[in-house]
């Protein structure tokens, strides 16, 4: 059963509206003959505007169609078949719907003029020959866009060629910004040419002129793979890839562009997906090459099983050292999987680097350890691991290793969880206790003790080992200049200063010190 009202509200044109609110007014009264005629009229109406509108946009061949047409309308001549092969050759209309539109008006004919059957009866039209009659001239015309067709198209193909088709300079890991403006131009075109146009990109992808025009095509290409539920368009396009994929050895900007849209790799054959999953291991993981497309790819892992079958092999793919050497990349390509895939070796690497004491693997280690979530992956050692690792983490300290003064620094403080905080005094109070080179050193690394005990009073209260740290810091001072230089660095933080005078004040008032730095 036809939907009038949804039909008369999809026509926007009040003239060519009006004419089809008659028609239908006709039929539901049973006025058959008013009701064919008057959505007729409103078709040819339509046909006419649509011209107007592809001779305002300037398309070529609507151009040449109209200048023959016009006059033929303006003198009431026999216009409506010439309108109807003109909506042809300017693709508005296909051949099969010509030919309908052609067969449709010889049944407006019949029963605009007296004419009679085999016995001498009138020709009178049935509902069901009405209601296709307003459903067919629906779909054709009065539901279509004036849209541009193959001259329009042609000229896209040309254009593409033009290195500065697009207003910036376009890069490969940036196809998927220009999707509203692909969009736009393709919707521009009647939708009975898009196949071609795909077809005709493709085949200008065995044979760019050059890099630039390949790069256009390529926009073209995957922005209407990614928005083909958008334009309206079948699944063919999938195919194309498909045998593009199977067809060509995919370099890193053939690769880049297929990623751009993760989630129509799965409409792409196995074997497709397996060449895609081959080529991102040789061309990514690699190579030193973190683009958009690439990581939105491994991001949509939860949707896209073949970017999950990468990750899943990625800690075997990627050496240990090659992750520590190239961290930064790698953390920007994995992104939150990063600390799942690498984190607990790295941590491994971490502790036998803290082990050897060389500042240059502890460094790189601790640095890649940090951006990766250390803490996290430090609470799921064992409680004796973890103890090994807060006094490595001590030692290193002392050995005025950079990455473990920047990680245990006051600026970073707050990123260490408490419990974390407590673990680090209670090793660095044992090793005082123990390790004289350790008391003699500290007053160095003054900073980052108060910082941590700092941290630990304020959400946890009073620390029961930390008047002996401060008397030991203080005697320290008082018979040391070098240290006691060390500890005037205090004062360009305020907050420390401050606390630290508070904490000598508490804790070394009785004690036999001579002016230490910090009790004036």
């Amino acid at each position: 059963m036809l939907d009038f009202d949804e039909i008369l509200v999809s026509v926007k044109n009040p003239q060519i509206q009006k004419y089809l609110e008659e028609s239908i007014k006709s039929y539901q009264i049973g006025n058959y003959r008013s009701a064919i005629l008057a959505v007729w009229i409103a078709t040819m109406f339509d046909l006419v505007k649509k011209f107007e509108v592809l001779v305002e946009q300037r398309e070529p061949t609507a151009i040449e169609k109209w200048k023959s047409l016009e006059p033929k309308i303006a003198d009431h001549q026999n216009w409506e078949q010439a309108l109807i092969h003109a909506a042809k050759a300017v693709a508005m209309i296909s051949r099969y719907e010509a030919d309908t539109l052609e067969s449709l008006s010889k049944t407006r004919s019949r029963y605009a003029h007296p004419s009679f059957d085999e016995g001498g009866t009138l020709f009178d039209p049935t509902p069901e020959e009405v209601r296709y009659f307003i459903r067919t001239l629906y779909d054709i015309v009065l539901s279509q866009p004036a849209q541009l067709g193959t001259f329009y198209v042609n000229q896209l193909l040309e254009s593409l060629k033009d290195p500065t088709f697009f207003s910036n300079q376009l890069f490969a890991d940036e196809l998927t910004e220009l999707k509203d403006h692909v969009v736009e131009k393709v919707s521009r075109i009647n939708s009975k040419q898009v196949p071609r146009l795909i077809k005709e990109l493709f085949k200008a992808l065995n044979s760019p002129s050059n890099k630039e025009h390949e790069l256009n095509v390529y926009c073209f290409l995957v922005n209407i793979w990614g928005a083909k539920s958008e334009l309206q368009i079948p699944s063919e396009i999938s195919s194309y890839w498909n045998d593009y994929i199977l067809d060509k050895e995919l370099n890193l900007r053939s690769l880049e562009a297929i990623l751009s849209y993760p989630e129509c790799i799965n409409e792409l054959s196995e074997q497709a997906q397996q060449k895609i999953d081959i080529a991102f291991k040789s061309q990514i993981l690699n190579r030193r090459r973190s683009s958009e497309s690439v990581i939105k790819f491994l991001a949509a892992a939860d949707i896209v099983p073949v970017a999950q079958s990468i990750l899943n092999e990625a800690s075997s793919l990627i050496p240990l050292d090659k992750i520590l050497e190239q961290g930064g990349h790698y953390t920007y390509l994995f992104g939150d999987k990063f600390a799942p895939l690498f984190g607990k070796d790295i941590l491994n690497e971490t502790q036998r680097a803290l082990k050897t004491r060389n500042w240059d693997q502890i460094n790189r280690a601790l640095s890649l350890l940090r951006e990766c979530g250390i803490w996290e992956l430090a609470n799921t050692l064992s409680p004796s691991e973890q103890e090994t690792f807060a006094n490595a983490l001590i030692v290193s300290l002392t050995d005025n290793t950079w990455g473990t003064m920047n990680l245990l620094g006051f600026t970073n403080c707050n990123e260490i969880p408490i419990r974390w905080v407590k673990l680090l005094l209670d090793q660095w109070s044992m090793q005082l206790d123990r390790d004289a080179r350790d008391r003699n050193r500290l007053p160095y690394y003054l900073e980052h003790y108060l910082s941590l005990v700092k941290r630990y009073m304020d959400e946890l209260g009073d620390y029961a080992k930390l008047g002996e740290s401060v008397q030991i810091v203080a005697k320290i001072i008082s018979e040391d200049s070098h240290a006691s230089e060390s500890v005037l660095k205090l004062e360009s933080n305020e907050t420390l200063w401050i606390f630290w005078q508070e904490l000598f004040k508490k804790h070394c008032a009785e004690q036999p010190y001579n002016n230490p730095i910090g009790a004036d």
